[in-house]
């Protein structure tokens, strides 16, 4: 029924290379062989809007039915006064958002309100939306570019080389959440002589994506007093991920989950970690929960007073064998293919009941 229409898109960047581009609507055009309308995004049949669009302006300028991409829970985080006017100051500056919403949060509700239906990333991102707007659908990220690194791990694990490797990989400014795990980890690789690889931005920005300059390496150094010499920063790509993943014995992703904004953050992360195939310890996020609760891995869902035990204990051979469960549950539940069809079946359903 809806075999030729276009589709208009505000990206993250005018590449796609961004990933909330390419693991999301990107994979639907690339797979489905349809091109989205950067330039001129309204000159199509339907609209849709990242998260780094400046989402009001472009729902009034639009005639056709528009399309919200939020896959962080702003909506759920509810910031002081301050923080949510500052947000909305900076966005509005770099065209994002605009001046007179005042705050962020507002100017993201009406958006909602405004939208003709919301994607988001995860069932509580979901809960936060559905008082705005009845419309909403869950996507997840596409991690198969990823796919690769389980292979080549295989390979691996055949090596000669003795050394072992702990693997993290994330945006600059989440480097943040080693701060409370930091003493815990720092105390296993000085005892065990793990190494600790990071990929990541080695500079990045302090506020709001876009002001102060922040050195990842002197963050690391100042957390990691008796193992700072075992850890390596690499400048993040995917090639880089998969060779370093593919070495190493297993995957951390702390989390402050008293930060609200992090605590809603969907199952994006440590989907990607199992298709990297590297079997992974993760903090209590309300996503995390729910999906390791789903197929009985609870015992890798940490609190943060949890690590400390669970280091020194920890027999990675066990660990790994968790891999039969998680290769299962993505093959059953997160690929390309399916994450497909559930873009095209919201963009359809979108068209059918705007005409």
């Amino acid at each position: 029924m809806f075999d030729d229409f276009k589709v208009g898109y505000v990206p993250y960047s005018p590449d796609l290379s961004h990933p909330g581009d390419r693991r999301r609507i990107g994979t639907w055009s690339k797979s489905k062989g349809f091109k989205l309308e950067l330039d001129s995004p309204t000159d199509s049949d339907l609209l849709v809007l990242s998260a780094s669009a400046n989402l009001n302006y472009w729902i009034r300028r639009s005639k056709q039915p528009v399309i919200l991409d939020l896959v962080d829970g702003y909506l759920g985080e509810h910031p002081g006064l301050f923080k949510n006017f500052g947000r909305n100051m900076i966005r509005s500056f770099n065209g994002q958002s605009n001046y007179s919403s005042i705050t962020f949060t507002r100017a993201l509700k009406k958006a909602c309100a405004d939208a003709d239906a919301v994607i988001v990333a995860s069932p509580e991102q979901a809960e936060q939306v559905h008082p705005f707007n009845s419309k909403v659908y869950i996507i997840l990220d596409d991690h198969s570019e990823l796919d690769s690194a389980r292979y080549i791990r295989k390979s691996n694990l055949n090596s000669e080389d003795v050394k072992r490797y702990i693997f993290w990989e994330g945006f600059g400014y989440t480097i943040k959440h080693f701060k409370f795990v930091a003493p815990y980890l720092d105390k296993f690789m000085a005892e065990s002589g793990y190494k600790l690889l990071i990929l990541t931005n080695p500079i990045f920005a302090r506020w709001g994506g876009y002001l102060g300059r922040v050195n990842a390496e002197k963050l690391i150094k100042k957390w990691f007093p008796l193992s700072s010499d075992q850890i390596e920063i690499i400048p993040w790509s995917v090639d880089e991920v998969i060779r370093r993943a593919s070495i190493s014995d297993f995957a951390i992703i702390p989390v402050e989950t008293k930060d609200k904004f992090a605590n809603l953050k969907p199952e994006n992360k440590l989907i990607s970690m199992w298709h990297l195939g590297l079997p992974t310890i993760f903090s209590n996020t309300q996503a995390y929960k729910r999906v390791s609760a789903e197929i009985g891995l609870s015992e890798l869902c940490l609190d943060q007073n949890e690590w400390g035990e669970f280091l020194s204990d920890l027999d990675v051979d066990l660990l790994t064998k968790t891999l039969i469960v998680t290769q299962k549950y993505i093959e059953k539940t997160h690929t390309r293919e399916m994450l497909v069809k559930k873009w095209q079946l919201v963009f359809e359903s979108v068209l059918a009941n705007h005409d």
